[in-house]
Protein backbone atom coordinates (compact mmCIF):
# COMPACT_ATOMS: atom_id res chain seq x y z
CA UNK A 1 0.00 0.00 0.00
CA UNK A 2 1.97 3.80 -0.93
CA UNK A 3 1.73 6.38 1.44
CA UNK A 4 -0.72 8.80 1.72
CA UNK A 5 0.30 12.12 0.89
CA UNK A 6 -0.47 14.50 3.79
CA UNK A 7 -0.33 18.33 3.54
CA UNK A 8 2.22 19.96 6.06
CA UNK A 9 0.42 22.99 7.52
CA UNK A 10 3.85 24.65 8.33
CA UNK A 11 5.96 24.08 5.53
CA UNK A 12 5.34 27.20 3.91
CA UNK A 13 6.64 28.72 6.86
CA UNK A 14 9.58 26.36 7.53
CA UNK A 15 10.40 27.49 3.54
CA UNK A 16 10.98 30.88 4.23
CA UNK A 17 13.51 30.05 7.34
CA UNK A 18 15.13 27.10 5.10
CA UNK A 19 15.52 29.37 1.96
CA UNK A 20 17.05 32.05 4.04
CA UNK A 21 19.53 29.45 5.97
CA UNK A 22 20.37 27.77 2.61
CA UNK A 23 21.06 31.93 1.02
CA UNK A 24 23.23 31.81 3.73
CA UNK A 25 25.25 28.95 2.98
CA UNK A 26 25.03 29.64 -0.95
CA UNK A 27 26.17 33.20 -0.75
CA UNK A 28 28.98 31.90 1.80
CA UNK A 29 29.93 29.73 -1.04
CA UNK A 30 29.85 31.94 -3.85
CA UNK A 31 32.08 34.29 -1.81
CA UNK A 32 34.60 31.33 -1.86
CA UNK A 33 34.41 30.95 -5.25
CA UNK A 34 34.67 34.81 -5.75
CA UNK A 35 37.93 34.67 -3.59
CA UNK A 36 39.12 31.48 -5.52
CA UNK A 37 38.38 32.79 -8.46
CA UNK A 38 40.98 35.61 -8.23
CA UNK A 39 37.90 37.95 -7.68
CA UNK A 40 36.79 40.76 -5.28
CA UNK A 41 34.80 38.59 -2.25
CA UNK A 42 32.13 41.43 -3.28
CA UNK A 43 31.25 40.84 -6.52
CA UNK A 44 28.57 37.88 -5.76
CA UNK A 45 27.01 41.12 -3.63
CA UNK A 46 27.69 43.52 -6.08
CA UNK A 47 25.29 41.37 -8.92
CA UNK A 48 23.21 41.06 -6.86
CA UNK A 49 22.22 44.16 -5.79
CA UNK A 50 23.17 45.56 -9.60
CA UNK A 51 19.30 43.74 -9.78
CA UNK A 52 17.97 46.64 -8.06
CA UNK A 53 20.43 49.77 -8.50
CA UNK A 54 21.91 48.94 -11.59
CA UNK A 55 25.27 48.28 -13.74
CA UNK A 56 26.54 51.97 -11.59
CA UNK A 57 26.99 49.02 -8.57
CA UNK A 58 29.90 47.79 -10.37
CA UNK A 59 31.67 51.66 -10.79
CA UNK A 60 34.16 52.79 -8.39
CA UNK A 61 33.49 54.83 -5.44
CA UNK A 62 29.66 53.29 -5.33
CA UNK A 63 28.87 53.63 -1.48
CA UNK A 64 29.76 50.22 -0.27
CA UNK A 65 27.26 49.95 2.51
CA UNK A 66 24.19 50.67 0.49
CA UNK A 67 25.29 47.51 -1.88
CA UNK A 68 26.10 45.53 0.83
CA UNK A 69 22.63 46.22 1.94
CA UNK A 70 21.01 45.65 -0.83
CA UNK A 71 22.91 43.13 -1.94
CA UNK A 72 22.93 41.03 1.28
CA UNK A 73 19.20 41.82 1.37
CA UNK A 74 17.97 40.65 -2.20
CA UNK A 75 19.79 37.65 -1.85
CA UNK A 76 18.17 36.32 1.45
CA UNK A 77 14.60 37.52 -0.11
CA UNK A 78 14.92 35.97 -3.26
CA UNK A 79 16.27 32.32 -0.97
CA UNK A 80 13.23 32.71 1.52
CA UNK A 81 10.94 32.77 -1.93
CA UNK A 82 12.73 30.05 -3.35
CA UNK A 83 12.42 28.19 -0.08
CA UNK A 84 9.00 28.88 -0.17
CA UNK A 85 9.09 27.51 -3.49
CA UNK A 86 10.59 24.39 -2.01
CA UNK A 87 8.36 23.83 0.41
CA UNK A 88 5.57 23.34 -2.32
CA UNK A 89 7.58 20.97 -3.62
CA UNK A 90 8.14 19.16 -0.24
CA UNK A 91 4.53 19.07 0.05
CA UNK A 92 4.09 17.38 -3.50
CA UNK A 93 6.54 14.35 -2.54
CA UNK A 94 5.17 11.47 -1.29
CA UNK A 95 5.59 11.17 2.75
CA UNK A 96 7.93 8.17 2.78
CA UNK A 97 10.77 9.95 0.26
CA UNK A 98 9.99 13.27 2.82
CA UNK A 99 11.86 11.44 5.28
CA UNK A 100 14.34 10.09 3.52
CA UNK A 101 17.69 11.75 3.08
CA UNK A 102 18.88 10.23 -0.40
CA UNK A 103 15.51 11.02 -2.18
CA UNK A 104 15.61 14.45 -0.48
CA UNK A 105 18.80 15.24 -1.40
CA UNK A 106 18.30 14.42 -5.16
CA UNK A 107 14.95 16.24 -5.64
CA UNK A 108 17.05 19.19 -3.64
CA UNK A 109 20.09 18.88 -5.88
CA UNK A 110 17.63 19.09 -9.10
CA UNK A 111 15.63 21.81 -7.33
CA UNK A 112 18.63 23.62 -7.31
CA UNK A 113 19.60 23.37 -10.63
CA UNK A 114 16.24 24.46 -11.67
CA UNK A 115 16.98 27.50 -9.78
CA UNK A 116 20.28 28.48 -11.45
CA UNK A 117 18.19 27.68 -14.92
CA UNK A 118 15.66 30.48 -13.97
CA UNK A 119 17.81 32.94 -12.53
CA UNK A 120 21.18 32.40 -15.02
CA UNK A 121 19.69 31.16 -18.41
CA UNK A 122 16.24 32.82 -18.02
CA UNK A 123 15.83 36.19 -16.01
CA UNK A 124 19.52 37.00 -16.22
CA UNK A 125 20.14 36.48 -20.18
CA UNK A 126 17.06 39.01 -20.50
CA UNK A 127 17.79 41.25 -18.01
CA UNK A 128 21.03 41.05 -15.85
CA UNK A 129 23.61 40.06 -18.26
CA UNK A 130 26.25 40.38 -15.58
CA UNK A 131 25.12 37.30 -14.13
CA UNK A 132 26.39 35.43 -17.36
CA UNK A 133 29.89 36.75 -17.01
CA UNK A 134 30.70 34.19 -14.28
CA UNK A 135 31.73 30.60 -15.22
CA UNK A 136 28.18 28.74 -15.87
CA UNK A 137 29.22 25.44 -14.64
CA UNK A 138 30.49 26.35 -11.39
CA UNK A 139 26.93 28.04 -10.73
CA UNK A 140 25.23 25.14 -11.59
CA UNK A 141 27.37 22.69 -9.28
CA UNK A 142 27.04 26.14 -6.17
CA UNK A 143 23.51 25.98 -6.64
CA UNK A 144 22.87 22.40 -6.60
CA UNK A 145 25.08 21.79 -3.30
CA UNK A 146 24.85 25.10 -1.85
CA UNK A 147 21.15 25.93 -2.26
CA UNK A 148 19.20 22.86 -3.35
CA UNK A 149 21.05 20.55 -1.05
CA UNK A 150 20.76 22.13 2.29
CA UNK A 151 17.16 23.02 1.40
CA UNK A 152 16.16 19.37 1.24
CA UNK A 153 18.24 18.11 4.39
CA UNK A 154 16.76 21.01 6.69
CA UNK A 155 12.81 19.72 5.23
CA UNK A 156 14.09 15.89 5.73
CA UNK A 157 15.34 16.59 9.06
CA UNK A 158 11.71 18.62 9.87
CA UNK A 159 10.03 15.69 7.77
CA UNK A 160 11.53 13.65 10.63
CA UNK A 161 10.87 15.30 13.70
CA UNK A 162 7.71 15.51 12.83
CA UNK A 163 7.47 11.70 12.42
CA UNK A 164 8.45 11.22 15.59
CA UNK A 165 6.16 13.92 17.02
CA UNK A 166 3.58 11.72 15.37
CA UNK A 167 4.25 8.52 16.82
CA UNK A 168 4.92 9.68 20.78
CA UNK A 169 1.49 10.98 20.59
CA UNK A 170 -0.33 8.14 18.97
CA UNK A 171 1.42 6.39 21.96
CA UNK A 172 0.32 8.31 24.32
CA UNK A 173 -2.94 8.10 22.99
CA UNK A 174 -3.51 4.81 22.72
CA UNK A 175 -5.23 3.14 25.82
Amino acid sequence: MAARRRYTPWSATNGLLFGVIAGVVLGLAEVVMALAAGDSPMRPVRMSAGMVLGPRVFGEGFPMGTMVLVGVGLHLAVSALVGVFYSFLDAMLPVDGRGRWEFQAAVGMLFGIAVWLVDFQFIARGYYPWFLDVPQFPQIVLHAVFLGLPLALLFTAAERRRALMDVAESASSSP
